[in-house]
């Protein structure tokens, strides 16, 4: 006697296996049902909102246009849809989704208006709608952010950093939290002051050039930093101590504590204003290993490469190019390059076949200190926005970094010069998720370098 199958799934046990996070689960019990309902708009854009947090935008949009075919007007497929076509970088036709078939919501949520806004660049339409919404919900966190965005992309940075102040309302967890008072500017409150690590590692790196101006008014800077970064900042002249961010000083070590990424309105940062970049630490064996891997190159144009960053990041996505459209620089004569993104994107490597051609570096690095002075080796860096745009450029070494539509704020919203790094060239998608312009470029401007 064998044991009886197990019943199909329900509705109810998909919905709650998508609100549980198992979204692989998920979406093979929406599909199942969809065999005995295939005309349930609800299951569709479930379907659709499973795989989108699965990564997979283009099949969640086709679902979610599926769902509003047999079900026109349906308000949850239509906001499922616009999400969807946000993540990939359709800002204009998520708009006319809202305004158009809005199915009673004549324009969204001002939340909603404001990122479709800046998706597709009307930056000072965004304020418009984010003044008013301010005014009339000053309680929701999201959109004094959203407006800090605005400001710096229409080169309000005084008002776009105050704003910036709401970043710990909107990801409470992400505050560093001290007994010690808050330093805000001003005159010291002591001898000793702990900077408080936050953000990604990226930011801390280029926030890092603020670190050298605290000896004006401090005695003793002490430095939390995220263990990838810790040995670029340990012995720097500008730093006295640095701590792991998880294992902080003693609470009362300090006189006083202050947020990194705070330092830049105290230091009233503009782009005229702005620092220049502060010295890293980069170990000797670490420059040792970089010169044993690149010793074999040594006649050949390197170029190190990173196609995608933290995945945990929200806008991780919509940022990546994957490894593919990379691999067509390495038929220029002469160009060696050297794979620089970690973790779960190595895989790309070995799943392409590209092994020799694009050298995994990533594999054997321990931290941002060897891939620090991997790249001072590289000829040229080519870079998605990720930390590694953050080391080369303070650096100084020659870096391109491919932006995505619309970029983050640091970048501003045009031009390829960029005042937090010199040797940084900044190359820009015209269309929202196409990267097929950018690699135009560089291969053309890298083979006028090579050839």
């Amino acid at each position: 006697m064998t044991d009886a199958a197990p019943p199909p799934p329900t509705l109810k046990d998909a919905v709650d296996w998508h609100r549980r996070g198992l979204h692989a689960q998920a979406a093979a019990a929406y599909r199942l049902l969809l065999r005995d309902a295939p005309d349930d708009p609800l299951i569709w854009t479930n379907l659709g909102a499973a795989l989108r947090s699965l990564g997979k935008a283009d099949a969640a949009i086709a679902c979610h246009r599926r769902a509003l075919h047999h079900g026109p007007g349906n308000v949850t497929a239509i906001a499922n849809l616009g999400n969807a076509l946000r993540e990939r970088g359709d800002f204009d036709e998520a708009r006319r989704m809202a305004v158009v078939e809005g199915a009673g919501i004549e324009t969204g949520p001002a939340s909603t208006v404001a990122r479709d806004m800046q998706g597709m660049g009307r930056w000072r339409a965004s304020l418009v709608a984010l003044d008013a919404a301010i005014a009339a919900d000053p309680d929701d966190a999201d959109l004094p952010i959203l407006r800090a965005t605005s400001h710096f992309m229409t080169g309000d940075f005084a008002r776009g950093l105050d704003d910036y102040r709401a970043r710990f309302r909107f990801s409470p967890d992400s505050e560093p939290m001290r007994r010690s008072p808050r330093w805000e500017g001003g005159r010291a409150t002591g001898r000793r002051l702990l900077v408080m690590s936050e953000q990604g590692l990226g930011d801390m790196v280029m926030v890092s050039r603020f670190l050298p101006r605290l000896r004006e008014k401090w005695e003793e800077i002490w430095l939390t930093a995220r263990g990838p970064t810790l040995r670029l900042f340990d012995g720097v002249p500008h730093v006295d101590r640095v701590f792991r961010k998880d294992k902080p000083p003693k609470e009362g070590a300090e006189d006083a504590h202050v947020p990194a990424m705070d330092l830049m309105r105290i230091f009233g940062l503009t782009p005229e204003t702005c620092p220049p970049p502060a010295p890293l630490s980069i170990p000797g064996n670490s420059r040792r290993r970089a010169a044993r891997i690149v010793a074999p190159y040594s006649a050949m144009f390197r170029v190190g490469i990173a196609w995608a960053g933290s995945p945990s990041f929200v806008q991780a996505r919509r940022k990546a190019t994957g490894l593919a459209p990379f691999l067509d620089l390495a038929t220029v004569p002469g160009v060696q390059l050297f794979g620089m993104s970690k973790g779960e994107h190595e895989g790309e490597i070995a799943e392409l076949g590209a092994e020799g051609l694009v050298l995994n570096t990533a594999a054997t690095d321990r931290d941002f200190a060897d891939a620090a002075a991997l790249c001072e080796r590289m000829d040229l860096i080519v870079t998605v926005d990720t930390g590694l745009a953050h080391v080369a450029g303070t650096l100084g070494v020659p870096v391109w970094t491919l932006l995505g539509r619309p970029p983050f704020w640091y970048w501003g919203p045009c031009g390829e010069e960029t005042y937090w790094y010199r040797s940084m060239r900044l190359i820009r998608q015209e269309v929202p998720g196409d990267w097929s312009g950018p690699f135009a470029t560089v291969r053309r401007d890298l083979e006028s370098l090579v050839l």
